[in-house]
């Protein structure tokens, strides 16, 4: 029912965006493209779970957590991916908590690590990101500074994130009380740095860590890439990797369902926006999609009994609460 239901969603997006992009546009634009970099796609993809299954053991194992095997991080990493079987309001997150918590973490130690995992995606890609938003502004004289200055956010982000997981103040806030949610909130969001922080100190013991999901971004990147091209859609290094960023801020662990229909609509407009024609943008981000969210699928499904077991041995309800 929710493939179902997701397969609805993604038709409302796709078929008002094909009507402003024209018709005979998007059919024409449909009737040319370049079949080759189907293989592309699919090979950028396969090493983009690579990555992330490098990511998702390292962030297990720091600060003393549990281990997980390369192959129960994969069918973890699958199932994280394939969105329709992690329907939560914390995503494929769920899946990663359920997978540490059966490994023997504490359901604090989980939720941290969860957030810690999370928060590391971005403390990869929002600093590249922002790098090339200002090269763009300042060196390329694009003059569109709505969508590049505001990465100057990164900037104060990182030095707050720095001075809340200190070790001199983090316990400040690790406090976790239970009669006050927000309070309960911040306590995880600062475990998770803490995470993050154990990560970034020990770079010779964990630095997979962020080869892994600088390698998922990469792949990905490059799976969209090939989803332009084979559309005849062409955009530089730097304006590809801001309007990806831009377009596609949750990533697809992030929300249920992959977010189905909030990425197709965000990241077409994205691409208008940096100069790409409304149809080979439209078509590029529904190919690109069919790799990173509908062919997901398969290895999800493949998967799926990881996900009973894990489902059956942890209730997933504190990290619906941090979500």
């Amino acid at each position: 029912m929710l493939v179902v239901a997701s397969v609805v969603v993604a038709l409302a997006a796709g078929i008002p965006l094909a009507y402003v992009a024209g018709r005979t546009r998007v059919l024409d634009t449909l009737g040319h493209w370049h079949p080759i970099w189907l293989l592309v796609c699919l090979g950028a993809e396969a090493l983009a779970y690579v990555g992330y299954v490098f990511a998702l053991r390292e962030t297990a194992r720091v600060n003393g957590g549990p281990r997980l095997s390369y192959g129960h991080a994969f069918k973890v990493v699958a199932a994280g991916f394939g969105a329709f079987f992690a329907a939560s309001a914390s995503g494929g997150f769920e899946i990663d908590y359920l997978a540490f918590r059966h490994a023997g973490a504490s359901r604090r130690q989980a939720v941290a690590r969860v957030l810690g995992l999370s928060t590391l995606e971005y403390v990869v890609l929002a600093p590249v990101a922002m790098v090339a938003a200002l090269v763009l502004y300042f060196g390329e004289a694009f003059q569109r500074p709505a969508l590049t200055l505001p990465w100057l956010a990164v900037v104060p982000g990182f030095a707050l994130a720095l001075w809340c997981s200190s070790p001199k103040r983090a316990h400040w806030f690790l406090d976790e009380p239970h009669h006050r949610r927000l309070r309960r909130g911040i306590a995880h969001a600062v475990a998770g740095l803490t995470i993050l922080r154990g990560l970034l100190t020990q770079p010779f013991r964990h630095g997979l860590a962020f080869v892994g999901v600088a390698l998922y971004w990469f792949s990905d990147l490059a799976c969209l890439w090939a989803a332009l091209q084979m559309f005849g859609a062409h955009l530089g290094l730097l304006k590809l990797l801001v309007a990806y960023a831009t377009g596609y801020v949750i990533s697809r662990r992030g929300l249920p369902a992959g977010g189905v229909g909030v990425a197709e609509v965000l990241l077409t407009f994205a691409f208008v926006w940096f100069g790409v024609p409304f149809a080979p943008a439209l078509l590029a981000v529904f190919g690109y999609r069919i790799f990173n969210l509908w062919l997901a699928l398969i290895p999800a499904y493949v998967c799926q009994t990881t996900v009973a077991r894990l489902r059956s041995d942890v209730p997933p309800a504190p990290l619906r609460e941090a979500a």
